[in-house]
């Protein structure tokens, strides 16, 4: 009896067929485990320069981001400022006692190479957060935030540090002081600056508060060695060291008493050499941006703590 074996052409066509068959099943599973499509809204994101990420979609086994749910997210990503990095799917949590990340998992996370090319990662949500797809080498080398829309609560839209200064790091705890889970809740109670204002009233100007200043500081009969104004965010504080008789309490009760200033806030102490260092804040609140009078409260004592260290450093 004389047997026929299929032909060279008979298997590529059975091969060809299967891997359809297969290709097929794959999708049909896939949907199955993340049949719901999530709306994505774009947060805080910083690159270095010609990087990028773009998130082509979001889907999940259930229909809202939330601890438990695991998720698909697919893009595409451009990498030029490093030869190869891991392109990483991360959440960074909230609370003084949440970790500072969620475990890694290898469906998370994909090796890149320079150039650009699409992603594919897999995502169990542990902890509640803020999700960001990012480049790492030996640590984040810019990324994105994004969360799902109308949740305001999973996407973090302003980030007040930079992937790109590296902090100092405490050793004890092996990780970077900001990732820190106590230092991160600092960090996210103190909230972004508020800037100054485009139309900052003149009294409230630099020069207008030293001259203000100064003139109350002689009032005391105290003089002034060195004045100074931080910028850097409303409102502006007056700085520095005096010598002589300083008598705060005086000062307090003639601000009560100048229009258009006020008493809100100082740091102040003595140095062995007679020298006084300061830190205060002439502004009143009334002339604080609407809306902003918590934001702007919350950072006040810490920045007059700074400047006051400053003024007492640099007199050392």
């Amino acid at each position: 009896m004389k047997i026929r074996l299929p032909s060279a052409r008979s298997w590529l066509i059975a091969f060809f067929l299967l891997g359809l068959s297969l290709a097929g099943r794959t999708q049909t599973n896939e949907a199955d485990l993340f049949p719901y499509a999530i709306p994505v809204e774009r947060g805080a994101t910083e690159f270095a320069p010609g990087d990028s990420i773009v998130i082509a979609s979001l889907r999940g086994d259930r229909p809202h981001l939330e601890i438990g749910g695991r998720y698909l997210l697919e893009g595409a990503y451009t990498l030029a400022s490093l030869d190869s990095a891991h392109l990483t799917w991360s959440i960074t949590t909230r609370g003084p006692d949440a970790p500072a990340a969620t475990p890694a998992e290898a469906s998370a996370s994909d090796d890149v190479r320079r150039g650009a090319g699409k992603f594919r990662l897999i995502k169990t949500f542990l902890n509640d957060g803020w999700p960001h797809v990012s480049f790492y080498s030996d640590r984040s080398q810019g990324g994105m935030y994004f969360g799902e829309t109308g949740a305001e609560k999973t996407v973090l839209r302003k980030k007040p540090w930079s992937d790109f200064t590296k902090p100092q790091t405490v050793t004890n705890r092996g990780s970077d002081i900001l990732s820190y889970a106590p230092n991160r809740a600092i960090i996210d109670y103190l909230g972004e600056p508020v800037p100054l204002p485009a139309n900052l009233e003149t009294k409230y100007t630099p020069a207008a508060l030293k001259s203000e200043f100064t003139t109350l500081v002689e009032a005391t009969g105290a003089k002034i060695q060195k004045l100074a104004v931080d910028t850097s965010e409303f409102p502006c504080l007056v700085y520095g060291a005096v010598t002589g008789t300083n008598n705060l309490q005086r000062m307090q009760e003639a601000l009560g008493t100048t229009p258009g200033y006020a008493y809100g806030g100082s740091v102040v102490g003595r140095m062995g050499n007679g020298t006084t260092y300061f830190a205060i804040n002439l502004t009143p609140s009334d002339q604080y941006p609407h809306g902003e009078i918590e934001a702007v409260n919350r950072r006040l004592m810490i920045r007059l703590q700074m400047l006051a260290q400053k003024a007492r450093t640099a007199d050392e």
